[in-house]
């Protein structure tokens, strides 16, 4: 199931998720699950939560350079990765856009997921209105 939407409410996009499981889950039974392991998906890199949340940003002076490599460093301390906008192993965007999500997917919450993906917003968005005063 993927949930998508434009805006800057993380949690929205959460809960449409929730309510569209839910859904599924009523109609088609139960998803699988271990309580030592979460749930159990059909790619082994999600097993856990089975939630894989990225978020779009467009940071154009972090990325002046061409890379990702200034998005990296302030991602990586966080749990985060940053990709291009058309997932692993693609260039970042023309326009600076990256894509971030959580590196973890096994022994996280969904709740953990989100509040690192606002920390990485904050942080990025902070580093760019730096990088565009230079």
């Amino acid at each position: 199931i993927m949930c998508m939407k434009k805006g800057t409410v993380l949690n929205e996009v959460f809960d449409r998720l929730r309510d569209a499981c839910k859904v599924v889950e009523d109609h088609a039974g139960k998803f699988a699950h271990s309580d030592k392991y979460g749930y159990v998906t059909s790619c082994p890199t999600n097993l856990g939560t089975g939630m894989r949340a990225s978020i779009h940003i467009k940071v154009p002076g972090l990325t002046a350079d061409g890379t990702d490599k200034k998005a990296k460093d302030i991602c990586k301390p966080l749990g985060l990765s940053v990709r291009g906008v058309g997932g692993e192993h693609t260039p970042i965007g023309a326009d600076g856009t990256i894509d971030i999500s959580p590196s973890a997917r096994l022994c996280i919450q969904e709740a953990q997921i989100i509040c690192a993906l606002y920390q990485g917003i904050e942080l990025l968005l902070a580093e760019e209105a730096k990088a565009a005063k230079l």
